[in-house]
Formats: structure tokens, C-alpha cells, sequence
């Protein structure tokens, strides 16, 4: 499980992903897309039927405002066999603001209870294996004041360490940035009091997850 600064354990998806499986003939071309609103949703599901107004079946589910609202549909599949595991799958990987859409064009093969179920959530898994995931961050926002002989060596040392939000230059240096890989005691002790540093505020930031275990 994936905890961030404040809590919070949801990962969210960054582009949409395209994906399709073929199972006993029967396609099932999964789209996986982030969301930040039920009009957002109901739209892009609206898009969606209208690409593929000839399939059998257009089974969904979504998940919004940390897991709170949930929909699912199995569009005329048996009852619970599309549209829960579907998602159960999202679920499981504790995605968030996030709506997933399996169309299935029939092959000619009945899949049976079981094998419905796992089809639709094999095809949400591999769609979720593909996605670019990340989780949200508070951090704090700090404002530094520095002389211009400390300048160039405080960049060097800010390197890699923290994301600069803005510099501006006059008497002295301001420079207004949050640390990704530091701390406020280290920076203080590395230049021996020398910077004026203030806390100004917070931002909420992405942080990519480099990979994904894949639960369910």
C-alpha cells in the first residue's frame, strides 16, 4: 500500500489507456480513463457508446472523490459478472477518479458465469498494467531568502532535492520551492544559518509510481 504525506492511499491515472484482449473469439477492447466528475464520466461513457454503438455490450464501472461514489453497470451481461469485477479490479488497486469501460463484441462462444467474470476482470487488470499511475502529495512550501555569493552553491545543492516553484531577483534572492528529497534541518546545517527560510504555504503535487503491483 502506498502512503503519501498526509494520509492518503489512492493512485490515480494520468492518460487514457487503450487495450484489447481476445478471449474464445469474443472481443474485449478496454478503455481505461481518468475522471474528475460524474458529468465527466457520463460524457466520456456517452463518447464511448457512441464509437461503439454496434458492440453487444458496454459494461462499466467508476470511481470518484476518494472511492465515495461508485457506479457499475453489466449493460445486459448476467447480473454481477461485468460491471463488479470491473470494479473490484479498480478498487483493489485503489484507484480513484477513474471510470472503466469494457465493450465486448460477442465471438459466438458463451463464456458461462465464471468465465464472464474473469474475462472483465482480466480485461481491466491488463488495461490497469499500461496506465502511468501516481499518488497525490502535500508538501510544504517554502520561501528562501540568500545572498548572491550563496546563490549558485545553494542551486547546486537544491539539485535533485527539490522542485523550485519560482526565483526572483532584487536586494537578495527569493527563491520558493518545496523538497522531494530533503529536509528543512539538513538544508539550515548544510549552510550554517546563512539562508532565511519561511514557510509560505502548500501545494498538492503528483508523484509518479515508477511500478504498479497489481492486486486481485
Amino acid at each position: 500500500m502506498c502512503y503519501n504525506n498526509f494520509g492518503e492511499t489512492m493512485k490515480y491515472i494520468l492518460d487514457k489507456i487503450e487495450n484489447e484482449i481476445i478471449i474464445d473469439k469474443s472481443r474485449f477492447i478496454t478503455n481505461l480513463i481518468p475522471i474528475t466528475s460524474l458529468d465527466e464520466a457520463n460524457e466520456t461513457l456517452s463518447q464511448i457508446r457512441k464509437a461503439h454503438y454496434n458492440a453487444t455490450h458496454n459494461c462499466y464501472a467508476y470511481i470518484l472523490e476518494n472511492q465515495m461514489i461508485q457506479k457499475m453497470s453489466d449493460d445486459g451481461e448476467p447480473s454481477r459478472t461485468a460491471g463488479m469485477p470491473i470494479l473490484e479490479a479498480l478498487k483493489a488497486n485503489e484507484l480513484d477518479n477513474v471510470l472503466c469501460v469494457v465493450t465486448r463484441y460477442f465471438g459466438g462462444v458463451k463464456l458461462g458465469k465464471g468465465g464472464l467474470i474473469r474475462a472483465y476482470k482480466n480485461s481491466t487488470l491488463e488495461a490497469i498494467k499500461k496506465a502511468s499511475v501516481y499518488t497525490k502529495a502535500l508538501k510544504v512550501v517554502y520561501q528562501i531568502q540568500t545572498d548572491y555569493s550563496l546563490y549558485e552553491p545553494l542551486q547546486y545543492y537544491l539539485k535533485d532535492k527539490s522542485q523550485i516553484l519560482s526565483t526572483n531577483y532584487g536586494e537578495h534572492v527569493l527563491i520558493e520551492l518545496y523538497f522531494t528529497d530533503l529536509t528543512l534541518e539538513a538544508l539550515i546545517n548544510q549552510f550554517n544559518d546563512k539562508l532565511i527560510i519561511n514557510k509560505v504555504g502548500e501545494i498538492i503535487v503528483k508523484e509518479p509510481l515508477e511500478t504498479l503491483e497489481i492486486s486481485l
